[in-house]
């Protein structure tokens, strides 16, 4: 009714119809200004008549709190307030009284699907966030439930792109082109960036979109571009290059890099050196074996340092939580084992990733296809700035080796980090 009194793209310009599909899918990446248009539109359509609107978040807390306030917002904007009566948790327009009914499908008892479906009256499913529902039988339970009669009825979600494993890209996306706005098999693609947004966006946002493309553009394509993420985005270390060893330098100045292990976890030996002409760190696998010994270990770092003519003082950096290992690495062992840096594990891989790598050995190179971020359990959009536990042995021994000297030596990487 109001809605032509703000601007939006035209790639929205479907949610202020009547709907011509039962499912609009609304993906959006980070800046993209979806949920302010899906929001305003809602508005709107209030006024096509007095059935309902029910809106849902995974979570949601005290709907006054946490979502009415952005639709009175709207509403306001549109200068339409005077025709609304807002309460707790709905938004009621008096000229066709038509609600918009808001509910968190997560609750602690566990029945709040069989609560939604006693809601009568209801035409429109509004899913906002819908990455964050993973049970697709909870979300059918729902659909199945969206059929008053003589009336258009239509599902919209809401999201950002998860990864390709979601159920939404299987359902929706298998074979469906990135970007692509249109209708496809009955299903209605609205998708939009920060790109369709740019008016609406402050500078420092869009120089972090910009940075992230020139540094890590994976990251970018998922995270500003909304593309699905593959197992391969959320991989940590993806440039690194696997080399022979017959093309490992000999003419660098080498250290090594340990992570224990024992009964259940293998010790990872790795022997590193560093080009500062090419920024590129050279990693070999030494040793990855189980139930080594300390004697074992220090026997496997001489014998590899004498096959390489390597300075006989060539710094050994340890997992710091073994210091009686260190200690009988230097005592009993004459090497000059010392304890890595273990602090601030992201910041440390965020470092190593923008250095040129190349590495040989089997166990490196399995680790470095499978060395993984952890998915966010409550946006599985997003990964965790942390690694995922396992498949680290090898990594964590050429982190502590190379972060550590690289950094004793004041070496910036690519980006000019230190």
């Amino acid at each position: 009714m109001a809605s032509d009194r703000i601007v939006f793209n035209r790639k929205y310009a479907p949610l202020f119809r009547l709907p011509d599909t039962r499912y609009t899918l609304v993906k959006g990446a980070r800046g993209s200004g979806k949920s302010y248009a899906v929001n305003t539109s809602l508005c709107d359509r209030t006024y096509d008549d007095g059935y309902n609107t029910l809106f849902t978040r995974y979570t949601m807390t005290s709907a006054e709190i946490s979502i009415i306030p952005e639709f009175t917002e709207k509403l306001d904007l549109l200068g339409i307030g005077g025709d609304f009566k807002v309460k707790r948790d709905d938004i009621t327009n008096l000229v066709t009284g038509g609600s918009i009914i808001f509910r968190g499908l997560l609750t602690s008892s566990g029945n709040q699907v069989a609560k939604l479906k006693s809601i009568h009256n209801v035409k429109r499913w509004i899913l906002d966030e819908a990455q964050e529902l993973v049970d697709e039988d909870q979300f059918d339970t729902i659909d199945f439930s969206i059929r008053e009669k003589g009336a258009v009825n239509n599902l919209t979600m809401v999201f950002n792109a998860s990864d390709i494993h979601h159920w939404l890209y299987r359902r929706f996306y298998v074979g469906v082109p990135e970007g692509f706005n249109g209708v496809i098999d009955g299903v209605r693609y609205i998708d939009t960036t920060y790109l369709d947004n740019l008016h609406n966006l402050n500078a420092s946002f869009i120089a972090r979109a910009e940075k992230m493309k020139s540094v890590d553009y994976d990251r970018y394509r998922h995270i500003f571009l909304g593309h699905w993420a593959s197992l391969s985005e959320a991989v940590i270390y993806k440039d690194w290059k696997e080399i022979s060893e017959f093309d490992y330098p000999g003419s660098l100045p080498i250290w090594y890099g340990v992570d224990w292990g024992y009964a259940n976890d293998p010790t990872a030996v790795v022997r590193l050196c560093y080009d500062p002409d090419t920024k590129t760190v050279y990693a070999k696998e030494v040793c990855y074996r189980k139930g080594l010994l300390i004697g074992d270990i220090g026997r496997i770092i001489r014998s590899d340092m004498e096959f390489c003519r390597a300075n006989p003082d060539a710094f050994i950096y340890c997992d710091p939580a073994r210091p009686e290992h260190i200690a009988e690495l230097r005592v009993n062992h004459d090497l000059m084992a010392v304890p890595a840096v273990n602090k601030n594990k992201t910041g440390r891989i965020e470092y190593l990733k923008y250095f040129n790598v190349c590495y040989c050995g089997e166990n490196i190179r399995h680790e470095v296809e499978k060395y993984s971020w952890k998915p966010d359990p409550k946006d599985r959009s997003h990964w965790l700035n942390e690694p995922m536990d396992g498949n680290d042995h090898a990594m964590d021994a050429i982190n502590y080796g190379a972060v550590t000297h690289l950094r004793w030596l004041g070496v910036t990487n690519l980006t000019g980090e230190s």
